[in-house]
């Protein structure tokens, strides 16, 4: 099921899967935990989700939109996700790796989702987008839950870790990955309170 939003001049859009009620629960109890003992604030800004495909601008009508990604998402059934427990990714943020299944080897539901969004939402990218060209796609996706994002205070990142990680398990061990949201950002520029606009 998607959400609909209507069309303006500028908006991101981006297509999140959703955790479940538990998974959320957790994750936003660490950003609520890290907001207040270390000020990292960013990553609690968003919902709780797993990005499938990130902002991206699009002239294309929302209607578009949900038309090119309705038959993909309807193709896919619900499938289990393993809660792989925290992980570092780049240099100041941590997550929760959900990318894995129980093997240890890429979740190949979890793949199949992302590749097909990205060629059913490809097509609606404008040329002038910023952000897809730099975004981790194809081989480089790694589906995870963010915790803490680029405002993790410098030079703290073995105590953080050690700190999140005394807190595992954070949420269920699995999960059922059965619900997509068409998400738009309204604001006109990431020094806004753009995390209001959000819809």
């Amino acid at each position: 099921m998607l959400a609909h939003v209507e069309r303006q001049p500028a908006i991101r859009f981006g297509l999140y899967l959703r955790p479940s009620l538990a998974m959320s629960r957790a994750q936003t109890e660490i950003h609520d935990l890290v907001a207040r003992q270390y000020g990292s604030m960013t990553a609690g800004k968003f919902m709780p989700h797993a990005t499938i495909k990130g902002f991206y601008r699009s002239d294309a009508p929302v209607a578009e939109m949900v038309a090119a990604l309705e038959p993909v998402l309807g193709e896919i059934e619900p499938f289990e996700v393993i809660n792989g427990g925290i992980m570092p990714i780049g240099r100041r943020a941590v997550v929760v790796n959900v990318h894995h299944d129980a093997d240890g080897a890429p979740n190949e539901a979890m793949v199949a989702l992302h590749r097909s969004v990205i060629d059913a939402l490809t097509p609606l990218v404008h040329p002038e987008c910023d952000f897809t060209p730099v975004e981790p796609l194809g081989d480089a996706f790694h589906a995870h839950l963010t915790l803490m994002m680029g405002d993790s205070p410098r030079g703290l990142r073995k105590e953080i870790l050690d700190f999140l990680r005394d807190a595992e398990p954070i949420g269920p061990p699995t999960l059922r990955a059965e619900r997509c949201h068409l998400v738009a950002c309204r604001s006109q520029s990431w020094s806004e309170r753009w995390w209001t606009t959000l819809q």
